[in-house]
């Protein structure tokens, strides 16, 4: 009877330390947790997906327009009032209406890191930047041609990439 006691007192013992094994703070599969961000942040040079249906809407609305105006004086869609006036429609972002000024706005983006939205700049009338469009992604940009309005683009077309002067990123947070 001894004997029944001790073996029905040691599956008692263990029974309970098998209870509290699993009472662990960390599970014996997680490694590194503590030093895991505790939420994903979301990088503030990229939209998110209703803010690129939302310019995407906006850039839609302009497809095929055609060209009217050549300064700031004259009323009519010409580049530079194509972009500032998405810019304006998107988030009430004031740029300038002239080509020129435009360059000038924002930060420098390099070719390789460019993202849609962003401002590009092109050298179409001798060495001075003259024309400017919108980078919608994968090589592709919309600006206003004189023959044609309001158009798409690409840099693998040779006029273009040999005129390619630079962007300039105008979406971007200082926080």
């Amino acid at each position: 009877m001894v004997k029944f006691k001790s073996a029905k007192f040691a599956v008692i013992i263990l029974a309970i330390l098998f209870a509290f094994s699993g009472c662990n703070t960390y599970s014996r599969y997680r490694t590194g947790g503590e030093m895991m961000p505790k939420e994903a942040k979301q990088d503030k040079n990229q939209f998110s997906t209703n803010e690129y249906l939302r310019m995407g809407k906006i850039l839609q609305s302009y497809l095929g327009k055609p060209y009217s105006g050549r300064s700031k004086y004259e009323k009519g869609l010409d580049c530079s009032f194509f972009t500032s006036d998405v810019y304006r429609k998107f988030n009430q972002t004031i740029i300038p209406r002239t080509v020129k000024e435009q360059y000038k706005v924002g930060r420098g983006v390099a070719f390789k890191r460019l993202i849609y939205g962003d401002l590009l700049f092109f050298k179409t009338e001798g060495k001075k930047v003259s024309h400017v469009g919108i980078f919608v992604g994968d090589g592709k940009f919309m600006h206003v041609t004189n023959s044609k309005g309001v158009i798409i683009s690409s840099f693998s077309e040779k006029y273009w990439s040999k005129r390619y002067a630079g962007a300039r990123r105008i979406f971007f947070s200082e926080k």
